[in-house]
């Protein structure tokens, strides 16, 4: 049997690489969605029936003595076009079992010398998809996809003769000796964890025209995303890494984003991250989409030259850092953890800590965020699986619509339930927030090479199950990884839960699909509540400490209802996760915020003793500088936020119905040659001797400051130049 030879992705290139040979089913039980989506959930090994070798030719057909071909006359008489590795795959393509010669018809209808590029382009796609799936290319994908496409149609039942139990995992209240506890064994790993961003997704769906982790996360700093992915990075590193260990970020992109991605970084000096530290992956073509059980490829509609294809999945990334090398490369420099997260979600690393104490304490393997469900609520949760014969075990995401039919026909009559102690699922809600042990993890990739189980969601016509309302095709998911864990492996996959309003809050639904679902009781995953869930995220921790902060009341912007303040920035070299809160506010009862505040605090230098706020304060201390933030009293009109509607107001104002006015701002800058600049009075200012009639000093006389206009950064309608204002800043003399 011929090999082709691996084949690398490269910043242009295929998914990932693969080996030629037979192809390999990557599960042999299937589980069937009750929306009609089979997918594979056993690791065990089974060979599908591909008996077509690797360059394989039809075989000719006899007619009157003649030999007579079986190719399309199109290519037929286009072959000589073609490289004789193209030759040889069309060939195999048009040839039994695959049966995909009508990828050709439309090159019978035109010369042979006619729509060369175009004929070459397609040959071009139809390699590149080749070589970028796994295990067997083209072949095995059409193998699977009839596997899968055939069980959906019999609708077989994916989960039969296992049982569900609750997952190995701990849930957590912020705030509590039992969350500090954790927490601290986590922030002894912290300084050595990969990260890995899975970034495919352009913002159109949001009604925006970039790419999304180029998006504000909120309009207070207009922090990008990707920009505070790093920031945080960054500080993590400077806080907690051995010294001379740099922690890497790999970004996983698709051929949508990755110029854009590319550009973001490079255009902002990759926000003061080293540029090795930075590994992008590609996805590339996606996979053919198929148009009928018999998994035929379709063709683009506006373009007979061409394959339709669909993305796979971010279950790829798995390969991709097998084929790569980014995982193993990783583990030789040192790196220990491997943490996913997806590209709109400014929570996920408040409690990242909290999550690798709960994979040191418990050994795992992988470990899954989650956050607390209710019963039936429309998301999948986490469920520890037995296998009745084989007793294999498996702890995976199970979809909601799965799950109470599962636990009705295991011998639980209520189905998914809330405990009654608790009131909540015991099932955790799964976010797709991944923590990997590295090692044992490599050793995985190396096995699997990265290869997950796939499904099917085909949409029927009709109860006939024979035609496709529109093409389908395989799609595999990075959360399904467990699935390819064997013997006491599979045993070491589990889950950390904690509230949302801390670690979960996407950026991923337009402001009208929004507005339903928070109308249906859903969290509606907008601009507008990512933004207003960042502020009350820091709210939170500051009020598990024991700051005075004050809770604004809901106000709607385009339908959506948000908790719009105070609106509090912390940056991450301020603080990087709940553990530091205590450090930086050292006297949290003395520190008090008002609902209509706003404070933005950046650099590792600051203390914040006593702060009394009613406005506007932005805290900065420079690379090296120390600062101490006491006796403050800050009080002036403050940031507001504006209803903005507006036809002619750029794209990222228009997805939350607002803008943001700086009124009045305090500003204080705490500079490296020890001298401050801005509203504070210096902290060693001495006191004058009290009066002979024991009356106290009075405080320093208000200062003045300058109002500061509205950030024009995205184009929100200009205001009127707004008049100096003053701002009272008072230090109690001691």
């Amino acid at each position: 049997m011929g090999k082709k030879s691996k084949k690398g992705v490269t910043r242009t290139g295929s998914q990932h690489n693969r080996k030629g040979g037979s192809s390999k089913n990557l599960g042999g039980s299937a589980r069937k969605l009750s929306t009609g989506s089979t997918r594979n959930i056993s690791s065990t090994t089974v060979e599908v029936p591909v008996i077509v070798e690797e360059n394989a030719v039809p075989s000719p057909v006899k007619e009157n003595g003649a030999t007579k071909s079986t190719l399309p006359a199109g290519l037929e008489a286009s072959l000589s076009m073609l490289t004789v590795a193209q030759q040889e795959l069309a060939k195999k393509l048009c040839a039994p079992p695959l049966n995909q010669s009508h990828l050709f018809e439309a090159w019978s209808g035109v010369a042979a010398d006619e729509k060369v590029t175009e004929k070459k382009a397609l040959m071009e796609q139809l390699e590149r998809v080749d070589a970028s799936y796994p295990n067997g290319g083209l072949a095995a994908y059409i193998a699977n996809a009839r596997d899968l496409l055939d069980k959906s149609k019999r609708g077989v039942n994916p989960l039969e003769g296992w049982n569900p139990s609750v997952p190995t995992g701990q849930a957590f209240s912020i705030g509590t000796s039992e969350y500090d506890a954790v927490e601290s064994i986590g922030l002894k790993s912290v300084g050595t964890c990969g990260f890995v961003l899975v970034a495919g997704g352009l913002g159109e769906r949001l009604g925006y025209g970039g790419i999304k982790i180029g998006l504000p996360t909120e309009l207070a700093t207009e922090t990008l995303y990707v920009q505070y992915y790093i920031e945080t990075i960054l500080a993590i590193q400077s806080k907690y890494a051995p010294k001379g260990l740099k922690l890497p970020l790999c970004i996983m992109t698709s051929g949508d984003t990755n110029a854009g991605t590319v550009k973001l970084l490079e255009d902002h000096d990759y926000f003061g991250m080293d540029k090795a530290q930075v590994t992008i992956v590609i996805q590339g073509d996606g996979v053919p989409a198929l148009t009928d059980n018999d998994a035929s490829i379709a063709l683009d509609p506006s373009n007979a030259f061409k394959m339709s294809t669909k993305p796979h999945g971010h279950g790829d990334i798995h390969a991709l850092l097998y084929s790569q090398k980014v995982a193993k490369t990783w583990l030789q420099n040192g790196i220990q953890w491997a943490v996913f997260f997806q590209d709109t979600n400014g929570l996920c690393f408040h409690t990242l800590p909290l999550a690798l104490g709960v994979s040191s304490k418990l050994g795992l393997i992988m470990n899954s965020m989650a956050v607390p469900r209710k019963a039936k609520q429309a998301v999948g949760g986490i469920v520890k699986l037995e296998h009745v014969e084989t007793k294999e075990e498996k702890t995976i995401n199970v979809e909601y619509n799965q799950l109470d039919p599962l636990l009705r026909s295991a011998g639980y009559p209520d189905g998914d339930v809330n405990d009654p102690a608790t009131g909540l699922s015991p099932y955790p809600g799964n976010i797709n927030q991944l923590i990997f042990k590295l090692e044992p993890y490599v050793q995985v990739l190396e096995r699997t090479e990265g290869a997950m189980p796939e499904f099917v969601n085909p949409k029927y016509k009709d109860d006939t199950k024979t035609v496709f309302k529109k093409p389908t095709r395989l799609e595999c998911m990075m959360q399904d990884f467990p699935t390819v864990l064997k013997g006491d492996e599979a045993k070491k996959a589990g889950f950390t839960s904690i509230g949302a309003e801390l670690c979960f809050s996407p950026v991923k639904n337009a402001t009208a699909d929004g507005v339903k679902m928070q109308q249906s009781g859903t969290h509606p995953g907008v601009a507008a509540t990512g933004e207003a869930d960042q502020y009350a995220a820091v709210r939170k921790i500051m009020q598990s400490i024991g700051c005075q902060v004050t809770d604004a009341a809901e106000e709607v912007y385009s339908g959506i209802t948000v908790v719009p303040g105070p609106a509090i920035v912390l940056k991450p070299s301020f603080v990087s996760c709940p553990a530091e809160y205590k450090t930086k506010f050292p006297s949290p009862s003395n520190i008090k915020i008002s609902a209509k505040s706003s404070l933005v605090v950046k650099g590792s230098g600051v203390v914040i003793e006593s702060l009394d706020l009613d406005g506007a304060l932005v805290i900065e201390c420079e690379e090296g500088a120390t600062g101490v933030i006491k006796d403050f009293v800050v009080k002036n009109k403050g940031w507001v936020r504006v209803a903005d509607e507006s036809s002619t107001s750029s794209e990222v104002i228009k997805m939350r119905g607002y803008h943001l006015e700086k009124v009045e701002t305090a500003k204080v800058l705490f500079k490296k040659d020890g001298t401050i600049e801005g509203d504070y009075p210096p902290p060693k200012a001495k006191a004058k001797a009290p009066p002979a009639n024991g009356n106290k000093v009075s405080a320093p006389p208000p200062t003045t400051t300058t109002a500061t206009k509205k950030s024009p950064s995205f184009e929100a309608p200009a205001e009127k130049e707004a008049k100096e204002k003053e701002t009272t800043c008072c230090c109690t003399v001691m």
